[in-house]
């Protein structure tokens, strides 16, 4: 008896998160990229999740544990959030999960210390059919204060009151959107093709593509499909790799590659068609502090080969390699397991730097983007300098 309840006074020490913690500890001890500084900070943390009190506060202390790592992709993303449904689709094959969906907004939102706001509504989806434009602030859902995650908890489906601040402390508007469940990549290649136009644009046929996400094979094949289809007929190209996740794959740049040759077809009247399997027209690559990962390395091998022209702020420096390791408790912890370089290049924290730098105008921008309308000025004055 009193073995027994010497072993549930030490459990009850412990607390729900010893274990979890416990895990982290061990996943940065051994697979850290650097395993000296993985090995120093697993001293130094054992057992600091046993003074986490709730699932909120283990979320932060194990965040701002891992932060004295000094390393993109080093990230613990609690069960249910944004970040942990984004980050567990793209591994979706990886981790061995039949089914990952989330509420959707069908908008990207970003919390800043003055509000959450409206950062890209997607095409076709929700935010969009409701009305939100970039800027909004989003205030409330159904009267409760509104949050990224728990606010469309059971919403899906049904007609959801949304108030928002279109102007900086106007009255605020109320919509009414219905979000909906849907797969995070799917949504993205939705929002890729959704967002795919051509732009008459200071007298030129300028093309536009959004790559929200870059992670998957999927997302390099539908602008392939756009560059020898729709975009035929385009003068210059627009690719928008501002926020989301990254994910390129090297060959990636090979639909920008000028060795491959063009292929002339003549058939037996002696009609010619001549025609090429890559991009050869200027490309702009509208980047942010929020590109990030795979598209940070094609914008510097393409800015390097002078393949692009760089439009926006300097990238995030967030170029690791990084694994998913589920916990015990359904939290995700993303964590850096392998250091690279681009052409010999280390990008790690320090990103690649825009050849035309145009500062965000983001809270209460009533739809207008400042930093796509420069894209598409300087696409279109690229045409016929090459």
């Amino acid at each position: 008896m009193a073995c027994l309840l010497l072993a549930s006074a030490v459990q009850a020490a412990s607390g729900p998160y010893t274990k979890p913690g416990n895990e982290v500890v061990d996943h940065v001890r051994t697979r850290f990229l650097d395993p000296k500084k993985g090995e120093a900070w697993a001293v130094k943390h054992r057992g600091y999740g046993a003074a986490a009190t709730n699932a909120e506060d283990f979320a932060r202390r194990t965040n701002e544990a891992l932060a004295e790592l000094g390393t993109s992709h080093t990230v613990l993303y609690p069960r249910g959030s944004v970040g942990h449904t984004a980050l567990t689709a793209i591994f979706q094959q990886f981790l061995r999960l039949p089914r990952v969906e989330h509420s959707s907004l069908g908008a990207d939102l970003v919390e800043r210390p003055d509000g959450i706001f409206v950062r890209h509504v997607f095409p076709g989806g929700p935010a969009a059919r409701a009305g939100l434009l970039r800027g909004d602030r989003l205030v409330s859902v159904e009267g409760k204060p509104f949050h990224p995650v728990t606010s469309l908890d059971g919403r899906a489906g049904r007609a959801t009151r949304l108030s928002i601040e279109r102007t900086r402390g106007g009255a605020p508007l109320t919509l009414t959107v219905t979000p909906r469940r849907v797969n995070p990549k799917v949504e993205w290649l939705e929002v890729q093709r959704g967002s795919s136009r051509i732009v008459d644009h200071n007298g030129r046929r300028v093309a536009y593509q959004h790559l929200y996400s870059c992670a998957g094979s999927e997302h390099q094949d539908a602008l392939e499909d756009a560059l020898t289809g729709t975009f035929a007929s385009a003068e210059a190209l627009v690719i928008d790799f501002r926020d989301g996740w990254g994910g390129c794959n090297p060959e990636f740049l090979n639909l920008f590659n000028p060795l491959v040759p063009l292929f002339t077809d003549i058939n037996r009247e002696g009609r010619r068609n001549t025609r090429s399997t890559t991009w050869r027209k200027p490309v702009v690559l509208l980047v942010n502090g929020n590109s990030r990962s795979g598209k940070e390395m094609v914008a510097f091998a393409m800015k390097r080969h002078k393949r692009a022209t760089l439009v926006g702020q300097r990238t995030a420096g967030s170029v690791l390699a990084g694994a998913p390791l589920p916990l015990s408790n359904g939290d995700l912890l993303y964590l850096a397991v392998m250091d690279v370089e681009v052409e010999g290049v280390r990008l790690e924290g320090t990103g690649v730097p825009v050849d035309v730098e145009v500062p965000d105008a983001l809270p209460y921008a009533a739809g207008k983007d400042p930093q796509l309308d420069k894209a598409l000025d300087v696409a279109a004055s690229s045409v016929g300098r090459r």
